[in-house]
């Protein structure tokens, strides 16, 4: 039965796409698992820009009754749900959690791509089993992401974690322990910035398969390990050669043991 994951913020650019198609992929391509990637976006989509998909059927047409399988096209491992950037019809967006129930025993995880808008991420939040808030570090978008929390909190929807994205100059960025005593949660990714992001954009691939050594690739691979209870390390090599235990590796320990715990309830 698939966890309905959620990657939220109320702020755009902060890179919410960016870590759901890229943790999509992790899960897919990586931990060999099923996963269905949606674009909950419902107002400006972006993940079928990303891939380039030509979608005759989109989460639109869904939320107007076209069966959801008419709306999935398969890429880079993955199974996709593209919004329409151009739908005139209203459609009740509060249906998404209905339709993501009938497909949860298909899959092990279903990744949904969220709004900034605070009305269109009401939905999202009302569908996941968990939500994470993706935000950087500087103190506007710090502030404004904790509404996505209250949002969560509110709908009694667990918020697992922060993950802190484009990280581009620590000294002048707040740390970890001023993000984690900010949102009283634990900051489960600490994502840096890279040119790299853009490039494998520009080929319409996931970095993770574009620049799988990359910093970004690995450290969103080690964010999707204690999603589905898998190591970090690859190899005992890697293991070794890891000198210092970081404060994110430690949360996404507890993650992980969470994990553990809930396969055997």
């Amino acid at each position: 039965m698939a966890e309905v994951i959620a990657f939220v913020s109320v702020k755009g650019g902060v890179g919410k796409t960016t870590m759901a198609l890229e943790t999509a992929s992790a899960l897919a391509n990586n931990y060999k698992k099923r996963v269905l990637l949606i674009d909950a976006n419902f107002s400006a989509p972006n993940v079928g820009l990303y891939f380039d998909l030509t979608s005759d059927f989109t989460l639109h047409d869904v939320l107007l009754d076209t069966p959801l399988h008419n709306s999935i096209y398969e890429v880079f491992g993955i199974d996709v749900v593209p919004a329409s950037m151009y739908f005139h019809d209203d459609v009740d967006v509060f249906k998404l959690k209905k339709v993501l129930e009938k497909f949860k025993s298909r899959y092990d995880f279903i990744v949904i791509d969220s709004s900034p808008n605070y009305d269109e991420l009401k939905p999202v939040v009302n569908a996941a089993d968990k939500i994470f808030i993706v935000t950087s570090p500087d103190y506007v978008t710090l502030q404004t992401s904790l509404k996505a929390a209250v949002l969560a909190k509110s709908e009694n929807t667990p918020v697992e974690g922060v993950i802190v994205n484009k990280i581009r100059s620590p000294k002048h960025e707040y740390n970890l322990a001023a993000i984690e005593k900010m949102y009283e949660m634990p900051v489960l990714a600490k994502v840096r910035d890279s040119k790299k992001v853009l490039v494998s954009m520009h080929y319409k691939k996931p970095v993770g398969i574009y620049a799988p050594n990359g910093h970004v690739a690995k450290e969103i691979n080690r964010f999707a390990s204690c999603l589905c209870g898998e190591s970090e390390f690859q190899n005992n090599v890697a293991k070794k050669l890891l000198t210092t235990i970081s404060k994110e590796k430690v949360n996404r320990d507890i993650y992980r043991q969470k994990y553990y715990e809930s396969q055997i309830m």
